[in-house]
């Protein structure tokens, strides 16, 4: 197994207004906080990662968000908003074509960013090409393989059948980057790399 270029996997929380409760969309959506961990294009070995909370200026953050993440509204009040955070991340992920971009169900993170991006101005193209590497995809080839179901599972659901469930703290941003990476890892190498 290689790749020809480094992997880095991403997961976001966000927030929403009160109303869209269990139903938030990315039209409606505010980052909180952006995790991501680069994996080495060669081992999959975690070779840096990035974690920062971010000040949501849209949507507060409100109670069942609070509920899910564990972020409350005090711990963004001094934090930067995505202008500055997103730009770091950007600044931290590199040049474009250096590495390619990764989430567990891309449907919902990549759009978000892409939209956050846009809407401060952050030039995402030059650090991110193309779309991105669904490994949703990846733990279904893993679990139809081990003879297991493959329909209506997330990311906590998988790592138990992996048996490396324990291994991860959910619903945190970089824990849950981590988590999908090992899902790489596992699929590729049959363990979690430390």
């Amino acid at each position: 197994m290689r790749y020809s270029t480094d992997i880095v996997v991403i997961d976001l929380e966000a927030t929403c207004p009160a109303e869209d409760e269990g139903d938030n969309t990315i039209e409606r959506s505010s980052i909180i906080e952006i995790g991501a961990v680069r994996l080495d294009r060669r081992s999959l070995e975690i070779k840096d990662q990035f974690s920062e909370l971010v000040r949501p200026e849209d949507h507060p953050i409100v109670p069942f968000i609070t509920r899910i993440t564990g972020i409350s509204p005090e711990m963004v009040q001094d934090k930067e908003d995505f202008a500055a955070v997103g730009a770091r991340f950007l600044q931290w992920y590199g040049p474009r074509n250096k590495a390619v971009i990764a989430a567990f169900g891309a449907y919902y993170d990549i759009p978000l960013l892409r939209k956050e991006c846009a809407r401060y101005g952050l030039d995402y193209r030059s650090h991110i090409a193309g779309g991105a590497f669904d490994l949703r995809a990846v733990a279904t080839v893993w679990l139809a393989a081990h003879d297991h179901r493959t329909s209506g599972l997330n990311l906590e659901s998988i790592l138990a059948k992996m048996g490396i469930r324990d291994r991860f703290t959910s619903h945190r941003a970089v824990e849950d980057a981590k988590a999908a990476a090992a899902v790489l890892q596992m699929h590729h190498l049959g363990r979690v790399l430390d």
